[in-house]
């Protein structure tokens, strides 16, 4: 479904991204890790277009997106075409980027409205089903300095949601929570897991990437340096590497 090929990204002098290949199937929950710096969050920006990669493919169900090379020439897709892309990826980031003036309501409702065009009452019963969904039916009208992080972060969700994505792209959801709330974003993302989502998640959260990814991948230094099944890659990690950072996550 997700398909990247030789991606290249760098800021400067300093390349972040090193040749990443990776393929992603429909209804796959793909776990990213990895130290600081190594590239993970970038990927994500990648696939979403938040970043341009210099160099390398990048395709959704098999056609080309964002570009096209043409003669060895990159050539950008119109802006419209771009923007229909990546409705259609829903992304979660560490900053939880609610509009502080709007209601968790209207945070939800503000795309499906202002981009997909639908009636503010469609969008409105949608968003409230969503709410249901993740456990905030009666935090509609509060603000989000009203809300605890978790509550925020689940509104974030929601509001992703409501633009029917095909995936989902979580860059470390829990990162800026205090740890008694994390279990809440968890577990609408195990929701979306049972209920078929396909998602590509940068994470710190080992025993979370060990129970709901099929596959995990470490990165270091801009390139995945392994991937494996969560029981193959967290029990046996083939490179050094590998195994020094998880003894070092794990240990702690």
């Amino acid at each position: 479904m997700i398909e990247l090929v030789d991606i290249h990204k760098s800021f400067g002098p300093l390349e972040v991204l090193r040749g990443v290949s990776l393929t992603v199937a429909a209804g796959e929950v793909v776990c990213i890790i990895g130290p600081s710096g190594s590239g993970k969050s970038t990927l994500l920006r990648c696939i979403n277009h938040l970043e341009a990669p210099e160099r390398g493919a990048i395709r959704i169900a098999g056609r080309p997106v964002y570009y096209d090379v043409v003669d060895g020439v990159r050539r950008s897709h119109p802006k419209r075409k771009i923007a229909e892309v990546r409705a259609k990826l829903g992304m979660v980031f560490q900053s939880f980027n609610l509009f502080p003036h709007l209601t968790a309501l209207e945070n939800i409702i503000e795309a499906p409205v202002h981009v997909r065009r639908m009636t503010k009452e469609a969008a409105t019963a949608k968003a409230l089903q969503l709410m249901r969904r993740v456990g905030l039916e009666d935090k509609a009208e509060y603000y989000p300095e009203e809300m605890s992080g978790g509550q925020q972060q689940r509104t974030a969700i929601a509001r992703a949601l409501a633009m029917d994505p095909t995936a989902m792209l979580f860059d470390e959801p829990t990162s800026a929570l205090d740890p008694e709330l994390v279990h809440e974003v968890l577990e609408v993302m195990r929701q979306l897991r049972s209920d078929g989502m396909t998602m590509i998640i940068v994470t710190h959260e080992m025993n979370f990437a060990r129970q709901v990814a099929n596959r995990v991948l470490f990165m270091d230094h801009g390139v995945i340096v392994e991937e494996d099944t969560p029981a193959r890659l967290f029990e046996s990690p083939r490179e050094p590497r590998t195994r020094a950072f998880l003894k070092n996550v794990l240990d702690r």
